[in-house]
């Protein structure tokens, strides 16, 4: 037995399937990633354009069967295209990082409203603006917060909360005095670039300067790779 669902999601990948179809990898606003049969998508004049583009925003319409994780799509409206995104190759280079990462922490049938929210004003803040690089590690940033594992950066030591630690931990999730850091492998910071990585944590994309200093981007990428267990394959 088959159900009607619609859902809003953003296209992350397609793949050919038989002579003249294919197969969508959706994530989701209502049900995580899924991954729909788009029959005659491969077609010539078919139904459904562009809204199977990588990146695309769109309203699907789609059969649901019990017992099966390939549900064919019926329909397909674009919201947004991010079209932009795709025509230059240092955008549809950061478009596609963006969703390789989605694609690994993305899981069937588990909702993320955050992460799916997160993403769509950040790929409207790639097309609008430059620093694509610093975006990137905002959003592997507020990704790995957003798939449960938020740093600590706004308090003291984890161990005795004294105020004023400097040394990051990445597996601990947060900073450590000198007295319980000895045996930890850690990253020390001065009190600017703290400060600069509590905010990160909650400025709004429209106020990001788009300015992350090295050692910083560093981090936000190990502390990804560790956390959300993906290699550098798939965060370089």
């Amino acid at each position: 037995m088959s159900k009607l669902i619609r859902s809003e999601g953003i296209v992350l990948r397609t793949r050919a399937f038989r002579e003249s179809s294919k197969i969508a990898i959706v994530f989701t606003r209502t049900s995580g990633r899924i991954d729909l049969l788009a029959r005659g998508a491969r077609r010539p004049g078919s139904r459904f354009g562009a809204a199977l583009e990588m990146g695309t925003e769109a309203s699907f319409i789609y059969y649901e069967r019990e017992n099966s994780s390939l549900w064919t799509l019926s329909s397909a409206d674009i919201l947004l295209s991010h079209q932009t995104l795709r025509e230059t190759p240092a955008t549809l280079n950061a478009l596609a990082r963006v969703l390789k990462l989605l694609y690994h922490i993305s899981q069937p049938g588990v909702l993320n409203s955050g992460l799916y929210n997160f993403t769509l004003i950040l790929l409207n803040a790639m097309g609008e603006r430059e620093s694509l690089s610093a975006l990137y590690d905002l959003f592997l940033w507020r990704a790995s917060a957003l798939s449960g594992y938020p740093p600590c950066v706004d308090q003291g030591c984890l161990v005795c909360g004294k105020p004023d630690a400097v040394n990051f931990c990445i597996a601990q999730g947060g900073f450590l005095c000198a007295a319980h850091s000895q045996a930890e492998e850690i990253i020390r910071f001065n009190p600017e670039e703290r400060k600069i990585l509590a905010n990160l944590t909650n400025v709004p994309v429209s106020e990001f300067d788009g300015q992350i200093p090295p050692i910083l981007s560093r981090l936000i990428r190990d502390y990804a790779r560790y956390h959300l267990h993906a290699g550098v394959n798939i965060i370089k």
